[in-house]
């Protein structure tokens, strides 16, 4: 691996970041000094500590490398998801995909740590391991968590041998206010308000608001109880571009399936999609806490949900449907389809989390123990999709310029050519399919962590815990249609089910809907219709679950529309799963004057079962499957503090990464042979894939100077083996390696585990306020952070020749600048963000597909009048676009669609959010 760039990138960015370092010690330095000189008495006098200093404080003290956020920053920045707040933290980076249509929200779903994919974290809630009921990836969708009702958010870069040993990235923990995070009895009341440019300007609703009310109280001088309830609605549109397809340029280059060796491609046509998405989110948490001296009892309890109400109208231009080649040397299609899409884009999530616990300390031993439970489920209800078509027009040409897709190109052989694909009525509605789909998790968890105060010589604590999970899984995609989820043809007045390019139905322009006045600043050339769900939904709901025939207009005979329904078209997509997880760990943490040294050992033993549908030919039957392994962590975390300026940590430990469920427990398919009977084929999720393993080494040095200032350096490196491609991606498996073996007479394909992988990179943060600055000035500040790293993978799947990729979602460089000002109750941030350029999925023809760097100016400002604190927060402020994915490296090649998305180019325009609350 060739790691002398990613050197020399950090060193320009430790040469760029020199003197803004040296600017923020400058008078931090002086402080430093006078504290050295310790006073004989000390007399302490002052306010309880809270906000960004309380979480600076924690970060200061903790034993490993973190970052936390505090409560008064939550509420700087209203509006959206936890995702789109907490990123602003060093070496985090959000993002979503278009798998589900969620980057068309405008909004992120996925959090990654220092780059690496988010299915490489742990997540938990006060503590609780947070089930996810995704099959396709360990990582946990955080838009359903509205920033409401939080106390603070910390992530864990380096984690102690007490959490969960499956955290390669890292482990963030949500934790949820008490009554005694509050100096005494607390009711609020927030309203809020916002706006969506983009659905503004295409005409569709943009308004959305909603509110939250919350209250602490102090039922006695030890009981506690913390309650609140938020409701909120927000109104998106999102306007897509992407290409539907590429072969090589030159016809002599026509067979090479290597993309990467011939001398350029050619798209084949184009498709533009609109979004238009209502998002809901309504839920809760609570905590009642008894405590004292020596005793803490608690029960705590939190519920989310969201749920989107959406639609994605498309329409695109297909050429080549007569020939690629036509003059026999180059790219020169001929025969252009028009085609209209649509599709239900509605979706519910829900997260449950409960716990019951406490605490308890005897002289030198403390114990505390907890049982938790959580619940999530996604389900996608009444999934309806459905397509138009015209007939080809076999002398119609078209050529096409995606390298610029905010201004594509489309070039027709003459105007006829280009007013037939563009007519409303050149399309007509051909066919439906559906589905209703759902994944949940149900999780038992319980836990014990003792710890006793030794005090003598080195050693200076022991601690000692274990904890037992067990995770219920269900999932299941019900196909409306037989054949498995077949099309459901609309069929002629004869009852005959005609071809595609042949259809019985109404006109795009007949069908309800309405016409955007631009699309993409007029980037589409003609009218643009956005089409009505009730079309769609009462052409295919009535009828789901029902066999369904039609008349073959060639023969005359019964033919299926798309035949029987079938207990296989209802129940093969269906598993059922448990995962049972067995932890304890032991640690000891050494005292010798400065230097703390926590050396731990965690063993982590997974046993999972599962229980999947077989199709069979025209049967099938359930079959189970089974894997059991365990995991040695050792963990060795070095802590210095030569002052109470400095501190310096050196962290050595294993961590690992269970396979995505869905790939160990997936439904199997069962291939016969149609003269014999025999079994020639079987499609099946891989029970024995190997978990990840990682060896991660880190550095750090923090600085901590007055008025909250910080500065930090971050050095780290991890060894991977046994690694497994898990981009996150809402509704689609990985692209991890499928190997093929035959088995006798029989091929066998099933996931399996790459090779070996490494990250390694530099993270810089510096934090400071310009007290020294006269007057109004001195309520300025300025703070950044930026992450360079570099990352190489093997996944081992064949048709990537032994190339190392990098790692997925792992840019090279990532950084945030912030300006802002505190002062007189006034507080204002101006934030520039930049993700750079992330491998996001593998593909066959050996490139690769990234995502364009993401760039985001965002502003707030909040001030208190007459005790009603107004904040305005505006994000996306220059209208960059949010998602831009590419075929290979570069801009040259326009995505194509991938995971049941469309869209590779998405912009989602400005949001504008409005809060206003009251304390009382």
């Amino acid at each position: 691996m060739d790691f002398h760039g990613a050197k020399r990138r950090c060193r320009q960015a430790l040469y760029l970041t020199a003197s803004l370092s040296a600017v923020l010690t400058a008078t931090g330095g002086r402080a430093a000094d006078a504290a050295d000189q310790t006073p004989d008495e000390v007399l302490i006098t002052g306010a309880r500590v809270s906000g960004p200093q309380q979480a600076l404080d924690e970060k200061r003290n903790s034993t490993a490398v973190t970052s936390v956020m505090s409560a008064d920053e939550i509420a700087q920045h209203p509006g959206g998801n936890i995702v789109d707040i907490i990123t602003r933290l060093p070496g985090l980076s959000g993002f979503s995909d278009m798998g589900l249509g969620q980057a068309a929200t405008g909004e992120q779903e996925y959090v990654s740590i220092r780059g690496i994919d988010s299915s490489y974290n742990a997540y938990t809630l006060n503590g609780v391991r947070v089930p996810a009921a995704d099959p396709n990836s360990r990582a946990l969708s955080l838009k359903m968590v509205a920033p409401y009702g939080i106390q603070a958010v910390t992530v864990n870069k380096t984690p102690t041998v007490d959490m969960d040993g499956d955290s390669v990235g890292g482990t963030i923990d949500i934790r949820t206010p008490t009554a005694f995070d509050f100096p005494g009895a607390m009711t609020r009341v927030t309203m809020e308000g916002s706006d969506s440019d983009l659905a503004n300007k295409t005409g569709a609703n943009s308004l959305g608001g909603g509110g939250q009310i919350e209250t602490a109280q102090r039922l006695t001088s030890d009981i506690g109880l913390y309650v609140t309830g938020y409701y909120t609605r927000k109104n998106t549109a999102g306007e897509t571009v992407e290409a539907t397809g590429y072969a090589p340029t030159l016809a002599s280059e026509a067979t090479q399936s290597d993309f990467s060796k011939v001398h350029g491609l050619s798209a084949a046509g184009v498709r533009y999609d609109y979004y238009e998405d209502q998002l809901t989110r309504y839920g809760g948490n609570f905590s009642l806490d008894k405590r004292d001296q020596d005793q803490r009892y608690y029960i705590q309890g939190s519920y989310s949900k969201y749920q989107v109400r959406g639609t994605d109208t498309q329409h695109s231009i297909n050429g080549g449907q007569v020939c690629y080649y036509c003059n026999g040397t180059s790219f020169s299609e001929q025969g252009i389809l028009p085609g209209t899409y649509f599709q239900l884009r509605d979706q519910n999530e829900e997260l449950l989390t409960t716990k019951i616990g406490g605490q308890n300390t005897w002289d030198r031993l403390t114990a505390d123990y907890d049982f938790s439970y959580g619940y999530s489920r996604i389900e996608r209800p009444d999934y309806v999709e459905g397509s138009a078509y015209g007939a080809v027009d076999t002398t119609g040409t078209t050529s096409f310029d995606l390298s610029n897709p905010a201004a594509t190109k489309v070039t027709y052989g003459s105007a006829a050519d280009k007013a037939y694909a563009l007519s409303q009525t050149s399309d007509r509605l051909w066919k439906f399919q559906g589905s209703d789909s759902a994944q949940e998790n149900a999780m038992y968890t319980g836990k014990v962590n003792l710890s006793y105060s030794v005090r003598e010589g080195w050693l200076d604590t022991i601690r000692a815990g274990a904890d037992v999970s067990r995770s219920d899984r269900y999932q299941y995609q019900h196909q409306f249609f037989g054949n498995n989820g077949d099309n459901f043809v609309i069929l002629d007045s004869s009852g005959a089910v005609r071809p595609y390019n042949n259809p019985a139905g109404p006109t795009v322009q007949a069908l309800s809907g309405r016409d955007l006045s631009s699309f993409l600043n007029g980037t589409y050339a003609g009218v643009f219709r956005v089409l009505d769900r009730s079309t769609y939904e009462n052409g295919a709901l009535p009828y789901k679950y029902t066999s369904q025939y039609g008349i073959d207009p060639t023969t005359g005979k019964v033919t299926g529309n798309p035949g029987a329904y079938t207990y296989n078209d209802y129940i093969r997509n269906t598993v059922y799963g448990t995962e049972d997880i067995y932890a304890s760990y032991v640690e000891a943490n050494f005292q010798y004057r400065d230097l703390r040294a926590t050396v731990g050992m965690r063993y982590e033993d997974t046993d999972f079962a599962s229980r999947q549908w077989a199709v069979d030919g025209d049967g099938g039957a359930w079959q189970t499957s089974s894997n059991h392994y365990g995991e040695v962590l050792p963990s060795l975390i070095l802590t210095y503090r030569p002052d109470q300026a400095f501190v310096y940590r050196a962290a050595v430990r294993q961590s690992f990464s269970r396979p995505a469920f869905g790939l160990v427990a997936s439904p199997v398919t069962i291939s016969r042979s149609d003269i014999t009977g025999a079994i020639n084929g079987i499609s099946a999720g891989n029970p024995n894939l190997k978990p990840a393993e990682a060896t991660n080494y880190d550095l750090s040095a923090e600085y901590y100077g007055p008025d909250q200032m910080v500065v930090e350096a971050n050095a780290y490196y991890k060894s991977i083996r046994n690694f497994i491609y898990a981009a996150s991606s809402s509704g689609a498996a990985p692209s991890a390696n499928t190997a093929t073996a035959n088995n006798g007479a029989i091929v066998v394909s099933q996931y399996e585990n790459g090779g070996n992988a490494d990250l390694m990179g530099l993270e810089l943060n510096a934090r400071r306020k310009l007290t020294e600055l006269p007057g109004l000035w001195s309520g300025f500040g300025l703070g950044g952070s930026v992450t360079v790293q570099h990352s190489a993978a093997d996944s081992k799947r064949a048709d990537h020749y032994g190339r190392d990729t990098w790692l997925p979602r792992a840019p090279e460089l990532m950084y945030n600048v912030d300006l802002f000002y505190e002062k007189d109750g006034l507080k204002a941030d101006l934030s520039y963000q930049y993700t750079g350029l992330q491998l996001v999925g593998l593909t066959s023809n050996n490139l690769d597909t990234y995502l364009q760097p993401i760039k985001s100016l965002d502003f707030s400002v909040s001030y208190p009048f007459a005790g009603v604190t107004v904040t305005l927060a505006a994000k996306n402020l220059t209208d960059n676009v949010q998602f831009y994915k590419t075929l290979g490296k570069t801009t040259q090649y326009l995505g194509t669609q991938d995971g049941g998305g469309n869209g590779s180019y998405v912009e989602t325009g400005r949001f504008v959010t409005l809060t206003a609350s009251y304390t009382f």
